[in-house]
């Protein structure tokens, strides 16, 4: 059941596809909606305020960001994350995001950079204030927006923005760890820094590093926090 929901409903101003969309993705990385949880179409369409059409096209947009499934005999259930799949969409977004980093410096303009400083700043402002994990999320992707469109390379950034989409829920599993906020956050301001001192292998490597410590925090929570898990962050054994 979905209950005491208080959050945003759609409204008439964007498509009403998108905006169920948004909110379900919300939900799901807020954890208001749970893994594996049973989405009941009549309890969406109260949620959103939405028809059941709109309900169901937002619910096919969210399958194929990986974000719910349809299960048969049973109906769409939220996604549960896989310690596989996690595994490897860190191992790639690592080696995206650290190519777009170093590309930022190499192609971003000036008025790009700035941007790109204020977003982190806003990242900052949010992980030291304890906002809550959607705003947190929401000012970080601000930061790679801006960082992949100044890359200048339009298929990274569409791979870049496919990857995003499939670890969303994912994501929330590392803002969960106590402090993990705040190391993000720094984590983005040494990515700021070298890209500020047109440091592309640094930029390079702080962005690859960002990527590398959530994916041991995340592998680390499905592999019931054992641990040693993200073995692809490891030399491989002769």
């Amino acid at each position: 059941m979905i209950e005491n929901y208080t959050g945003r409903q759609v409204t008439r101003h964007a498509p009403i596809r998108e905006q169920v969309a948004a909110i379900l993705r919300d939900a799901i990385v807020n954890m208001e909606l749970l893994p594996g949880q049973l989405l009941i179409e009549r309890e969406l369409c109260d949620m959103t305020a939405a028809s059941r059409p709109s309900v169901r096209e937002a619910l096919r947009q969210l399958e194929a960001e990986g974000l719910v499934e349809s299960q048969n005999g049973r109906g769409t259930v939220v996604a549960v994350a896989s310690l596989e799949l996690a595994r490897h969409v860190y191992e790639v977004r690592a080696e995206l995001e650290g190519l777009a980093a170093q590309r930022f410096v190499e192609r971003a303009n000036e008025e790009q950079l700035a941007e790109l400083r204020a977003a982190v700043l806003e990242v900052s402002r949010a992980a030291e204030e304890g906002d809550n994990p959607s705003t947190i999320l929401a000012a970080k992707n601000a930061v790679y927006e801006i960082l992949f469109r100044g890359a200048a390379n339009p298929i990274l950034d569409q791979m870049l923005g496919t990857l995003q989409r499939r670890v969303t829920q994912l994501r929330s599993l590392t803002l969960a760890q106590p402090g993990r906020s705040e190391k993000s956050a720094a984590e983005l301001r040494a990515i700021l820094s070298a890209v500020e001192d047109r440091d592309s292998g640094a930029a390079r490597a702080a962005a690859t590093f960002h990527v590398e410590q959530a994916a041991k925090i995340v592998l680390g929570a499905l592999n019931q926090g054992k641990p040693g898990e993200a073995s692809w962050l490891q030399p491989a054994r002769a």
